[in-house]
């Protein structure tokens, strides 16, 4: 069998996919993997061959700054509503569609796999007979959402003399869902077929090392202190920081592969600042974890029991902090709540002895009953016949 797997280039949206590209090569299917940017090096490094497709960060940049800019004076919750359609749906489907069309009719895959953010994939499927199959990156996104998204299609379906169909055509097929069933709750009830899928933890190669705060002897609790790659507040991370330096805790601080460890001037022995680590590598280390709750540190960190303080900035953070709310897997500060004395209570809840640990190692035990992506190939294997 042949498989496209087509994805846009944010690294959340890469990475969750890794474990099932694989799980197809390790099964004798042939695999080629189209995205963009730097995202093609996060490919290259799972051994999977990529072709180039959609629009490179140069091009993005602009049109993004322009879609941030009109979103000024919306509260940030409602953020996600507005750029699911507007950056996945109008700026980068159209150029994806222009490179994965003539790319699906030389390669001629029988099956594509997309990640939900994705939505070329099946316009290209629809035009080259090849079922597509949607791949979670989180929780599902929002019916409202995709109905949006698609809306923004319907000009591009009909270029190609096709109707766009419910939900851009997502829904088609199997929906591999990563999320765990009690944290997804009815926020997917508008997917007829979803195929359970164990998101196992990849964030690229294991590091020959890491860093000495973590790996070193020493009874203190490790805090794990992360914003992600995409929403790098560099002002918002110092003022975290600062809120748990006065806790007895060993704390490591990753500012983003753009972000600049230095700007958080000199720290105390129990604080490692890095630009990246590899959070498979470390959160086994760690005994909570201070984030923007984004999906792949969130699943992550829930896969390990491990409890959370989130705050949320933007796009599916949101969903996910109301999730790990009512799983009662950790504790949520929304924006304008993150004060020093806010955070340092949070963050000795989750350490304390009481119910967070349990809810998030009950979490954690609901992840390792979902198929693993070796045992979802045979139904990707059916799709095809």
């Amino acid at each position: 069998m042949r498989v496209l797997v087509s994805t846009t280039a944010a690294h959340g949206h890469v990475l969750p996919v890794v474990p099932l590209a694989r799980a197809l090569l390790d099964a004798g299917h042939r695999v080629l993997w189209a995205t963009g940017g730097t995202a093609a090096g996060l490919v290259a490094a799972a051994g999977i061959d990529s072709a180039e497709a959609g629009i490179a960060d140069v091009e993005l940049a602009p049109q993004r700054a322009e879609l941030w800019a009109s979103l000024a004076e919306v509260p940030r919750d409602q953020w996600a509503g507005r750029v699911f359609p507007g950056l996945f749906g109008g700026i980068l489907a159209p150029r994806a569609v222009a490179d994965l069309l003539p790319l699906g009719r030389e390669w001629a895959p029988d099956l594509i796999v997309h990640e939900q953010g994705e939505l070329a994939a099946p316009l290209v499927g629809a035009l080259l007979g090849a079922p597509s199959v949607a791949h979670a990156f989180g929780s599902a996104v929002p019916a409202g959402h995709v109905a949006a998204a698609a809306e923004r299609l319907a000009p591009l379906w009909a270029e190609h003399g096709l109707q766009v169909p419910e939900y851009a055509g997502c829904f088609a097929s199997p929906y591999l869902d990563i999320y765990p069933p009690s944290m997804q709750g009815d926020g997917a009830a508008h997917i007829a077929d979803r195929q359970l899928l164990r998101p196992v933890s990849y964030t690229g190669p294991e590091p020959d090392r890491l860093p000495e705060l973590v790996e070193l002897p020493d009874d203190r609790p490790l805090v794990y202190l992360t914003l992600g790659t995409v929403f790098r507040d560099q002002a918002l991370v110092r003022e975290l920081l600062g809120s748990l330096s006065g806790l007895d805790v060993r704390i490591l601080v990753t500012v983003g592969p753009g972000g600049d460890p230095d700007a958080l001037g000199r720290q105390p022995g129990n604080v490692a600042v890095e630009r990246y680590v590899s959070q498979t590598a470390v959160l086994p280390h760690c005994d909570a974890v201070v984030s923007h709750a984004g999906s792949g540190t969130v699943l992550g960190a829930l896969s390990l029991g491990l409890p959370l303080v989130c705050v949320p900035q933007a796009a599916d953070q949101f969903r996910n902090s109301a999730a790990i709310a009512k799983a009662g897997a950790g504790v949520v500060l929304r924006p304008g709540e993150a004060t020093p004395a806010a955070v340092a209570s949070a963050v000795q809840a989750v350490l304390g002895a009481n119910g967070y640990r349990h809810a998030a190692a009950a979490v954690a035990a609901e992840i390792a009953a979902m198929p693993a992506p070796t045992d979802v190939v045979p139904r990707l294997e059916a799709l095809v016949g």
